[in-house]
């Protein structure tokens, strides 16, 4: 089955269709609804759910890729058009309210913006970052130690360093060079080591 369904959207633009769930619940779900709960990054939970389950599909299916691959300069273009407009229509009219024309059109445009958006960075990441170097597969290697370790590491420098009589900038500076100095070397002595 989705073999199937990866199969029907990797004709030509139908990928663009994986869009319509974040389009409808945008644009005719009420913020209010229980439905759209828990806004997170500007973006509500059940379409974060929306947007996993697509990258699924996605990931699953080869021609679907391919085709993601081929339109990734119209997915560019629908992106920078569709951000343009909504950023337009934001900046230029007054605040429009749910269940108004001007509110669908602003939730649609910023809806099928974000998904032009990661159709855009996986086309190009599929067409221009598919070889290998040594550095890339140490990368990849340590990226989830990097991830697990990242946080409680900056939470523990930044905790003293945020406490120092200096400009915060320079607070920042140190933060991100000692943690990133103490994973790495965490990464490379201690867990690259021992498996």
């Amino acid at each position: 089955m989705l073999s199937r369904f990866g199969g029907g959207l990797a004709l030509p633009g139908v990928v663009y269709l994986l869009a319509l769930p974040i389009l409808l619940l945008q644009m005719f779900v009420d913020p209010g609804d229980p439905l759209m709960a828990k806004k997170e990054a500007g973006w509500y939970l059940v379409i974060y759910l929306g947007l996993l389950l697509s990258g699924f599909v996605v990931v699953s299916h080869d021609g679907l890729q391919a085709s993601i691959r081929r339109l990734r300069w119209l997915s560019l273009a629908l992106a920078v058009v569709s951000i343009g407009a909504f950023l337009f229509l934001v900046f230029r009219t007054t605040p429009s309210t749910f269940g108004t024309p001007l509110y669908s059109l602003i939730s649609a445009l910023r809806g099928l913006s974000a998904w032009c958006c990661v159709l855009a960075a996986l086309g190009m990441g599929m067409h221009f970052l598919n070889f290998s170097t040594p550095f890339l597969t140490y990368a990849n290697e340590a990226v989830l130690p990097f991830y697990i370790l990242h946080q409680t590491v900056l939470l523990s420098v930044g905790y003293f360093v945020v406490q120092w009589p200096i400009p915060d900038l320079l607070k920042w500076a140190i933060i991100l060079l000692v943690s990133l100095a103490i994973i790495m070397l965490l990464y490379e002595f201690l867990i690259r080591r021992f498996k």
